[in-house]
């Protein structure tokens, strides 16, 4: 047995007795021996759970819906662009006594229509959960964003204020131009993995694996160390694979591109709606400086660090970061709308893509 093999069967009790589960630090390397073509069979979450399903009709296409709870009503924006509502079950039922939490697949992903309209858009995708808040008849409501969902819940709450009770941002995309924003995704990928990732890849590119495998085989194969901190169950890596990330042909790098043209650095200088943004300290999608580099484009927001905890914070410390987010709903008050009108002619123009670049 080689050195380096008996080093780590030793030391890797030591490395994970702290909580009992493998970090993503720990340098633990598990390869499989082969490409898996198929991924095992499992429901998906919320088809066992009590939840109110529906198709929302928002006019020239149909939102799938969730709804548990009442009380505070709060929307899930999910991350992306492409994924789905299924990344926050059944972590987010932890706020049904007290709030009316609303899930939603965005157009062109998941259980939604696949209808681009006049293009998939970032625009589109705000205005689409206006269209939703209309036809669910709700008044005010928390909009909750994480990932990718963050840049949507600062576009939407920056372009409709006066519908937003608070907004809370998870692991937010910044929507900020900043040189420091370098991800490190890969800090924790080894050499071997890497290896074992490029052919997966290949295999994919090739036409050998469905979207569902080539996820299944990379979360099997380490990449999971790209933004947790705790290694997935393999319920949830299954689960992830077959339902967390669905959508449209090219919705990604169309969607991508179209975010990309946005900068909304100093747009929340005034704001006056509540905000709070819950980090992880050791996520590395888009590098350490990250989260002060979106705290301070929200002088006025609450802000909370986890340690242990990565991009899926939520799923890494659910104990500290429901009680983080449950603190802030209890705590919210409305501004006036003159405050809100004011700070709407102050930023109008700097939500034009491309408006403010440099």
């Amino acid at each position: 047995m080689k050195l380096y093999t008996c080093l780590l069967l030793f030391f890797t009790p030591f490395l994970l007795f702290g909580q009992g589960r493998e970090r993503a630090m720990d340098g633990v390397i598990h390869l499989e021996d082969s490409i898996y073509l198929s991924v095992p069979q499992l429901p998906r979450l919320c088809d066992t759970m009590p939840l109110e399903k529906r198709m929302v009709d928002i006019g020239d296409c149909r939102l799938f819906v969730e709804t548990e709870g009442e009380g505070v009503p709060i929307v899930l924006i999910n991350g992306g662009p492409g994924g789905t509502h299924h990344y926050f079950h059944p972590w987010f039922s932890r706020l049904k006594e007290g709030h009316k939490v609303i899930y939603y697949d965005q157009r062109g992903t998941g259980r939604s229509d696949f209808k681009p309209g006049d293009g998939y858009s970032f625009r589109q995708a705000v205005d689409d959960l206006e269209k939703l808040r209309i036809n669910l008849g709700i008044s005010r409501w928390v909009v909750c964003g994480f990932s990718y969902g963050g840049g949507l819940a600062q576009l939407y709450t920056a372009t409709h204020p006066e519908r937003v009770l608070g907004m809370v941002l998870i692991s937010s995309l910044p929507l900020i131009k900043n040189e420091v924003l370098q991800g490190e995704q890969q800090k924790y990928i080894s050499e071997r993995e890497e290896e074992m990732r490029k052919r997966i890849i290949r295999e994919y590119v090739n036409g050998n694996l469905s979207m569902e495998a080539f996820l299944y085989n990379l979360a099997l194969n380490g990449d999971w160390k790209r933004q947790y901190y705790y290694k997935p169950g393999m319920e949830e890596m299954i689960r992830s694979a077959r339902y967390g990330w669905v959508n449209d042909t090219d919705f990604n790098s169309v969607m991508s591109e179209d975010y990309g043209r946005y900068n909304l650095s100093g747009v929340f200088d005034n704001c006056p709606i509540p905000t709070v943004i819950l980090e992880g300290n050791n996520d590395l999608t888009w590098g350490p400086q990250k989260a002060m580099v979106l705290k301070e484009n929200h002088p006025n927001a609450r802000f909370f660090s986890f340690d242990r905890a990565a991009h899926s914070l939520y799923k890494d410390v659910p104990e500290k970061f429901f009680a983080s987010l449950i603190d802030f709903t209890n705590s919210l008050s409305t501004p006036s709308l003159n405050t809100i009108r004011e700070w709407q002619v102050e930023i109008e123009d700097k939500l034009l893509p491309g408006k403010i670049q440099e």
